[in-house]
This record gives structure tokens, C-alpha cells and sequence, in this order.
């Protein structure tokens, strides 16, 4: 049991900065929209993928059928992932527009009350 979490926690922090280094790459326009969800998607599945082996194995056996199901699991984290990602990253804009309601304030009147 304490390998199987050395592994989910090794896999766990390589899958962080692996999808880390996606979104830098990503937002620095050194790759493109379908090569960062093809890494994140990837990066994510590999995450899952100690666990959901352990999982099966426990529960269906070291044969084909415990892997065909850690396989089938995997897979589909893939793809929920991969066509779940956002298309294009939504720009937020900071400024003055912010407060533009009437009467809004960014910060709410002080109290009177001395304590």
C-alpha cells in the first residue's frame, strides 16, 4: 500500500508541472490550442493512472480483464478531458469598467459604531 502512494504521489507531482509547463507554453504562444489539451489531457490521464491500475487489480485480478478496465478508465479521463478543455482562453480585463454600476463602491462605508 505505501508504494502504490510513493507512485500516485510521484506521478501526481510530475502530472503538476507537467501541465504547468503546458499552460506556460501555451500562454507564451509557443504551442497551440490542440497540442496544450492533447499534453494537459495526457498529463491528467498519467495522474489517474497508479491508482486506477491499483484499483483494478485489487478488485478484478492482474488479468486482461483488470487491465482492460484501468485501460477503459484511463481512456475515458482522457477524452472527458481533452474535449472538455476551453477552446480559446478567456481574457480578463481589469480596469475601470469594474465598478460601473450606480452607487457601487469598492470598498463598503466604514462603521460608526466605536467599540
Amino acid at each position: 500500500m505505501m508504494e502504490i502512494f510513493l507512485i500516485q504521489l510521484l506521478a501526481a507531482g510530475l502530472g503538476a508541472l507537467s501541465t504547468a509547463w503546458a499552460d506556460w507554453s501555451y500562454n507564451g504562444a509557443r504551442i497551440g490550442r490542440r497540442l496544450h489539451a492533447l499534453w494537459v489531457a495526457t498529463s491528467i490521464a498519467v495522474i489517474c493512472l497508479p491508482v486506477v491500475t491499483w484499483t483494478s487489480i485489487v478488485f478484478l485480478g492482474s488479468g486482461l480483464l483488470g487491465q482492460l478496465a484501468a485501460g477503459t478508465i484511463v481512456v475515458a479521463v482522457f477524452l472527458w478531458v481533452y474535449r472538455n478543455l476551453p477552446n480559446s482562453r478567456q481574457i480578463r480585463k481589469f480596469g475601470p469598467g469594474l465598478h460601473e454600476v450606480r452607487g457601487a463602491t469598492p470598498f463598503p462605508p466604514a462603521s460608526r459604531l466605536d467599540g
